[in-house]
């Protein structure tokens, strides 16, 4: 899926979402103490079969899988921190056949560390708070 296909007339700010990425991996890594990333892919929306999502990692190629579509880039990225987090329980040896529920600890730490480095995001980089939401083309 080529980036470009997310952008229409009124949102030409695929330049600003891609620095926004380039200044976000860093800081993830970092709060999450990891020396890499998983594969990742961006879809316009995502089917989980069983529950509306925004995001999912699979353990069994340590792939992240983010919706892009109707969304505001630094929520995007939110998804990717939460997600970053499942990656990084993987390394660890973390997640089981019940980690993806609702209320687990396991997804409740995602969205906690989640909050945390997007705190730290918006509060280095505020500019890209005004972004326009990703829209089709």
């Amino acid at each position: 899926m080529r980036a470009n296909q997310f952008f229409t007339e009124e949102n030409k700010d695929q330049d600003t979402v891609v620095e926004m990425f380039k200044l976000f991996f860093p800081l993830a890594m970092e709060v999450l103490g990891i020396d890499r990333l998983p594969k990742m892919h961006f879809e316009p929306l995502i089917d989980t079969g069983h529950q509306p999502s925004f995001g999912m990692y699979k353990t069994d190629d340590q792939t992240l899988y983010v919706a892009l579509l109707y969304r505001h880039p630094v929520d995007v990225l939110r998804t990717v921190a939460h997600e970053l987090v499942h990656f990084r329980q993987d390394l660890r040896d973390e997640l089981n056949d019940q980690s993806g529920a609702t209320g687990s600890p396991e997804e409740n730490q995602a969205h906690e560390i989640a909050g945390v480095i997007m705190r730290h995001f918006n509060k280095k980089y505020p500019q890209f708070l005004s972004s326009k939401p990703i829209m089709p083309n």
